[in-house]
């Protein structure tokens, strides 16, 4: 038999996430009510008035469905309840940042240097985590469940990466980081 194809592929991102919540995101609408609730907090009608903009027009009915869903899923809160008229207005916001993007054209090539350089300190990162906070790591490790799409236990993999992926959300929510996207030449 003779071979047709062949391609080495490279894993170039990690995608940490647990069933419920890459269905909760899989649906465009809700990616969108994610993005809004992202930005600020919002009701079920000023979610809907935000979808509007964004041309998807739907019932407020569904709108409730699709947060309901994200909430399930842990990717979003409700944060108040409010006395309207005789009801109780509820509002959400988004506990994560969804940040669609595909990178451009020739993005590893033009960023290799700075990708190797961040990868040699987040090499160093997981190892000093590893050694200061052993215990912990291996506790919470202990706690997971073995994964249902494979045979390899990522359990210690998952929590550093885990570790890192909440440290990066807490600094982007730092001035210091909104300063650095402010630089331009």
């Amino acid at each position: 038999m003779a071979e047709l194809y062949e391609k080495k592929v490279r894993q170039t991102g990690v995608l940490i996430t647990d069933p419920k919540k890459a269905r909760a995101i899989g649906d465009p609408i809700r990616a969108a009510i994610l993005q809004i609730l992202s930005e600020r907090e919002a009701s079920i009608a000023e979610i809907r008035e935000a979808l509007a903009k964004k041309g998807i027009r739907i019932a407020p009915t569904t709108v409730r469905h699709h947060v309901d869903i994200l909430k399930k899923a842990g990717l979003i809160e409700l944060t108040r309840l409010v006395d309207s008229r005789g009801g109780v207005l509820k509002y959400y916001a988004s506990n994560v940042r969804l940040i669609e993007h595909t990178p451009p054209e020739g993005f590893e090539e033009a960023l290799t240097e700075a990708i190797e350089e961040a990868a040699q300190g987040v090499a160093g990162l997981f190892r000093g985590l590893a050694e200061r906070h052993r215990e912990e790591i291996d506790r919470m490790a202990e706690s997971l469940k073995p994964c249902p799409y494979c045979s390899r236990e990522h359990f210690r993999e998952y929590v550093l990466l885990e570790v890192l992926n909440r440290a990066v959300a807490r600094a982007t929510r730092k001035k210091e980081f909104k300063d650095i996207l402010k630089l331009k030449k």
